[in-house]
């Protein structure tokens, strides 16, 4: 019983120091993170996303939440808010996540839920996180956006020269992880400046954590999701896609958003499996910088991806508009 007593004061200490920490960083925006893990920069995404876009204009007591799964959803009646919105940042798909599937639809306390799959309801829309980190702005217009996708699907975006072999940033050993380490660690070094077979500091020391210039400085970026499903895409591809790296990846049932990314310019893998061909094709690749060059100045980016894109942009824009225009 004391064990329980301990576990359970513990919990709740760091569900209230994570809460806190989060309330502390948005203090001074109408629109606040609650349920929050850690507070990175590229957090404040959305709440830039509804500010910086003048959707809250002229609305200066209007107080908008913004909730994930990391703490009980039933503290959303200690918030006060006039809207609230969940965000799916997590595959809830995942035997340990599936408690958080309905999303809180048909919710009446929840305005909006935000996620990867495909789901038919007036309560939801399709916004996957990896538009929400690093690689394109909030305040960004369609030009912009269109300007981006010419930027990383530009040749100059790439070189084999000044390059290390791979990066591997990851936290957790997931099944199939270390065999395909250590597959390419027998081409050439893997650097892994996460916690996960932790052998280079460089993120760190000489990149001051910035993962973007980071990767800049590889050929290749293994990069597989945390877990596999439909639609399942994080912000890991698209990081290795705007620093000119070739992905190894692995996710989404290994076809990543095809109305947006061009499925041959990415090395596939199967996760625990041998992967000879892909095995051979990266051994290839490094050890030939013209072939290495001709993989990756494909498009990364098929043709109309700009307005794939920028149709989530408008959705998510109308979606909120109609919300504070409701309340």
């Amino acid at each position: 019983m004391k064990n329980i007593i301990i576990e359970r004061y513990l919990y709740w200490k760091n569900i209230i120091q994570k809460r806190q920490n989060a309330l502390k960083a948005t203090k001074n925006h109408q629109v606040r993170l609650y349920n929050w893990c850690n507070v990175w920069k590229q957090d404040y995404w959305l709440i830039n996303f509804i500010e910086k876009r003048g959707l809250l204009k002229n609305k200066p007591k209007i107080k908008i939440g913004l909730y994930s799964i990391f703490a009980p959803m039933w503290l959303n009646y200690l918030d006060h808010n006039d809207i609230r919105i969940f965000i799916e940042r997590e595959n809830l798909h995942k035997k340990n996540m599936q408690k958080w599937q309905h999303r809180f639809l048909d919710n009446s306390r929840i305005d909006l839920s935000l996620g990867f799959d495909f789901i038919n309801h007036q309560q939801y829309m399709r916004f996957p996180f990896w538009i929400m980190w690093n690689t394109f702005s909030p305040t960004a217009t369609h030009d912009e956006i269109k300007q981006q996708i010419v930027k990383m699907n530009s040749p100059e975006n790439h070189s084999y020269e000044n390059r290390k072999f791979c990066a591997f940033l990851c936290s957790h050993n997931d099944i199939g992880r270390e065999k395909i380490f250590d597959q390419l660690n027998n081409i050439d070094k893997v650097d892994c400046d996460g916690r996960l077979f932790h052998n280079n500091d460089e993120l760190k020391l000489i990149y001051n954590d910035d993962k973007l210039e980071y990767l800049k400085h590889y050929r290749f970026n293994l990069t597989p999701e945390n877990s596999n499903h439909d639609n399942y895409v994080t912000e890991k591809l698209f990081e290795a896609i705007y620093s000119g790296c070739i992905p190894i990846y692995n996710g989404s049932n290994n076809h990543p958003e095809p109305n947006i990314l061009n499925q041959d310019a990415i090395i596939f893998i199967e996760m625990g499996k041998e992967n000879s061909n892909s095995i051979k094709l990266i051994t290839e690749l490094n050890s030939n910088p013209s072939k290495y060059m001709e993989f990756a100045c494909q498009k990364r980016f098929i043709d109309g991806a700009d307005e794939a894109i920028w149709e989530y942009y408008e959705g998510l824009e109308n979606k909120i508009k109609e919300i504070i225009n409701n309340i």
